[in-house]
């Protein structure tokens, strides 16, 4: 519960109103270029429909007044604002007829002009064309539903046809794109998040996701009586999968059993504990997650405050991370060696290492209750092994924080795996199973990783990279003697 509890208690923070909570960029809102600098989350295409009331419902839409290009989050930096504004809610699976709001994600455009035009139009083996996606996932349900009025999906998808040439121009920057459909108002564009239509169908499906508990078929909400989370009796409820997708039900072996007929007897929780963890979870996927140490995999490092505290420690937490994540100053430490300098004894983190397949979350280790000292441990086990093995302090300097050490296990371990795609998975497993045992404080079994190691050095001397064999044998000492001396440390 640790890492739940971290999630619940990130989420009351912050948020105000009754969608804050639920809602998250669609992109983010900056990211960081090959060379350090600051760059813009991406574009939107913003579809600026023509309506009779902006005000009125159903909403009668005439058609498109105009389409433009802008850089996404354009203007004043304000998350929580724009948040309200984009009104943006991941959809709940790719076999819906539905999106939350009418956003949609294209991706970067094709570098050849006919592609673009057949990525709208008539789409590929692998992706629908973009214009069946906005018609049949994300604008007929309007009209079905009674917020459009009758023909007016028609009208919409007729002037984009008629304007396909224009949008594939604006469709051009090497950068993420959004399509955003709002309303023209007095030569302003007004998002979803500022017209009332498009909110009210917002809580409508929010809604649903709730009421789905009551439904007898799926479960007896009759015997289901305190929130797994606060305790307190509810009469509505939703399950944990609402929030975290890596709490399936597909999967008989995942959770103790399961069964469709007693989903939510096993983390059922009320719609006030839903709100604070989807906030918190929002917060974790923009504010502490790192996608920089090991390639493919994302971490989520979530700090928690036990005990008597103020909050002003917790804050401390999170501008470090975010100095982290912008770099805004080249000067702070990378992620694990910021934690690691923090001294309050009530401080711990817990850390979830996953992997986005399409909308699955992988979950290959979580590692809870990690105090600072852990850290500080590890990163000095680690500067003791720099100072043996590498000769040059320029080097030594250079890769002394703590971050740089689990990017090292990682590359050593999975070099070996390059030209094997089963090989490859099998060493990172391994390789993401000793950063976890180090954080987790278990010791390591050496002689399972020298194995490894002997195992392939044949290739290396005789294989294609055998050029590279004194620096790779270098790097394998580096961690054995690594792991040596966290060894001896565990347990003092």
């Amino acid at each position: 519960m640790g890492f739940l509890n971290a999630v619940y208690e990130l989420g009351k923070q912050g948020e105000e109103g009754e969608l804050a909570a639920f809602l998250k960029l669609p992109l983010p809102s900056e990211k960081t270029g090959k060379s350090g600098e600051l760059k813009k989350g991406g574009n939107e295409i913003r579809i600026h429909l023509s309506v009779k009331n902006v005000d009125e419902k159903p909403l009668n839409v005439l058609g498109v007044a105009n389409i433009d290009i802008v850089d996404f989050m354009s203007g004043e930096k304000d998350v929580e604002k724009w948040k309200m504004k984009y009104l943006y809610r991941d959809p709940v699976g790719s076999n819906t007829s539905w999106k939350f709001t009418p956003i949609l994600k294209i991706g970067k455009p094709p570098k050849d002009e006919d592609k673009k035009r057949i990525a709208f139009v008539d789409g590929t083996n692998k992706k629908k064309p973009f214009f069946k996606t906005i018609k049949e996932k994300i604008l007929m349900d309007y009209e079905n539903s009674g917020y459009f009025t009758p023909g007016s999906v028609d009208r919409i998808m007729e002037a984009l046809e008629s304007k396909i040439d224009h949008i594939t121009e604006l469709f051009s920057e090497n950068e993420s794109h959004l399509i955003v459909f709002g309303v023209e108002k007095d030569d302003d564009f007004l998002y979803p998040g500022e017209i009332p239509t498009f909110i009210d169908y917002f809580k409508e499906k929010m809604n649903s996701r709730t009421k789905k508990s009551g439904d007898e078929k799926r479960s007896v909400s009759t015997k289901v009586k305190r929130c797994a989370m606060c305790g307190r009796e509810m009469s509505t409820f939703v399950n944990l999968d609402e929030v975290f997708n890596f709490a399936t039900f597909d999967k008989k072996s995942f959770l103790p059993g399961l069964d469709k007929n007693s989903r939510l007897k096993i983390f059922p929780i009320c719609t006030d504990c839903f709100k604070d963890l989807s906030h918190g979870r929002e917060r974790l996927d923009r504010e502490f997650l790192d996608g920089q140490t090991i390639p493919g995999i994302k971490i989520w490092c979530i700090p928690e405050i036990i005990g008597s505290h103020s909050s002003e420690t917790l804050e401390d937490v999170v501008s470090q991370f975010k100095k982290y994540v912008s770099k805004e100053n080249t000067e702070v430490e990378d992620m694990f060696s910021s934690f690691a300098k923090f001294e309050n004894e009530n401080l711990l983190f817990h850390f979830v290492f996953w992997e986005q397949k399409k909308a699955q979350e992988l979950v290959h280790s979580m590692v809870e209750d990690v105090p600072p000292t852990q850290l500080r441990m590890i990163e000095r086990c680690w500067m003791e092994s720099l100072k043996v093995i590498e000769a040059k302090e320029e080097m030594i300097q250079k890769n002394r924080k703590l971050g740089t050490a689990f990017k090292f296990i990682f590359k050593t371990i999975t070099y070996f795996g390059k030209q094997n795609k089963a090989e490859t998975k099998f060493l990172r497993d391994s390789a993401i199973k000793i950063i976890s045992s180090m954080l987790n404080g278990e010791k390591l079994n050496v002689d399972s990783v020298k194995s490894t190691f002997v195992e392939r050095i044949p290739n290396l001397l005789h294989g294609r990279n055998k050029d590279n064999k004194d620096m790779e044998i270098k790097n394998m000492f580096m961690i054995i003697d690594f792991i040596s001396r966290f060894n001896s440390e565990v347990g003092k």
